[in-house]
């Protein structure tokens, strides 16, 4: 049986275009414009997984197709595939809900850091390829024997046509899923109305008795086909600078909501004139306010589960405080 030499190599560079320099040219655009970050160790296991998946590559192009060492070759190969995927989206993390990635984005006026637990779609690429695994084995068994295993339901079927199909289905049950992400992605809506403030003096010119609050008042619009489970929604008030940082000090925490805000937003939904109140309850925070103008930062902590994925998302806004 003669070895393939040209095709292996043809295959090699092909797989290493695949394997090696696609996830190395992602890693490196997609840190240059402060998109995600990735770890050194991370992307030197997809570099060593890289390189062994070239190597099973070249040998699976090492014999000819219709041999039942092709199969088998195009059997540990597809699996391989599927561990690779498998890893690449944080599936060997199950202690894990946040996955791998990362996305950080930081503008003048607003900052945001999103994680992503992707360990279903890591699930789902795994099954495809054991199902896509399971007609090489079969085909590779029928080879060697030189015999086709097959099935009869009303009808005769070959047992490696079935794997073939419903590897077929799998991946398109996939492309689908991901498709539907995209769409429902694309009419998600959410719409910060305003943030005011309540104060009441109580009555009486002494702030020891007075209490003061800010109001956030938002929509979320859900047209998409997933609803967005389990929010759990924290809020903080921090300050950045001020006009007198004694009667208000600099970069400090001076207030937050008591507990999360917690909801499940219902897909073809729209949910309208949703507050959150931000309690400032330390009186000298409150005279600092009452008297003192400055910059304010509200950080908000987000998290759900939108169509399988965890995300996690927190954002950092700005807000100009004049006092009355």
């Amino acid at each position: 049986m003669a070895i393939q030499w040209g095709k292996m190599i043809l295959y090699g560079i092909l797989s290493a275009i695949f394997y090696i320099a696609v996830p190395l040219i992602l890693f490196y655009v997609l840190e240059l414009f402060n998109i995600m970050t990735f770890s050194e160790s991370f992307k030197t296991s997809v570099l060593i997984f890289g390189i062994i998946g070239v190597v099973i590559s070249m040998l699976r192009h090492a014999f000819p197709e219709d041999t039942s060492a092709n199969r088998l070759i195009r059997f540990g190969i597809t699996v391989y595939s599927g561990i690779f995927l498998f890893y690449i989206f944080g599936g060997f993390e199950p202690g894990r809900s946040l996955g791998t990635y990362s996305i950080d984005y930081a503008s003048p006026l607003i900052s945001v850091q999103a994680f992503l637990g992707l360990q279903l779609i890591a699930w789902l690429f795994l099954g495809s390829t054991i199902i896509r695994g399971l007609q090489y084995l079969i085909e590779a068994i029928e080879l060697r024997k030189k015999k086709e295993y097959k099935v009869t339901v009303k009808k005769e079927f070959r047992v490696s046509k079935i794997f073939k199909v419903l590897g077929i289905l799998a991946s398109l049950a996939i492309l689908g899923y991901f498709g539907s992400i995209i769409y429902s992605g694309l009419n998600l809506d959410f719409n910060l109305q305003n943030m005011a403030y309540d104060y009441d003096d109580n009555g009486t010119p002494q702030y020891t008795d007075d209490s003061l609050s800010l109001n956030v008042t938002f929509d979320v619009g859900n047209a998409g086909i997933y609803a967005i489970h389990n929010v759990s929604l924290n809020a903080e008030l921090f300050t950045v600078e001020t006009d007198n940082h004694t009667a208000l000090p600099w970069h400090t925490k001076i207030g937050g909501i008591p507990s999360p805000y917690q909801k499940t937003f219902h897909s073809f939904t729209n949910t309208v004139n949703q507050t959150i109140s931000i309690s400032i309850t330390n009186t000298t925070i409150i005279y600092g306010l009452m008297t003192t103008d400055g910059d304010l930062i509200l950080r908000l902590s987000f998290s759900t589960t939108y169509a399988g994925i965890f995300i996690a998302l927190n954002v950092s806004l700005p807000f100009p405080w004049t006092h009355p």
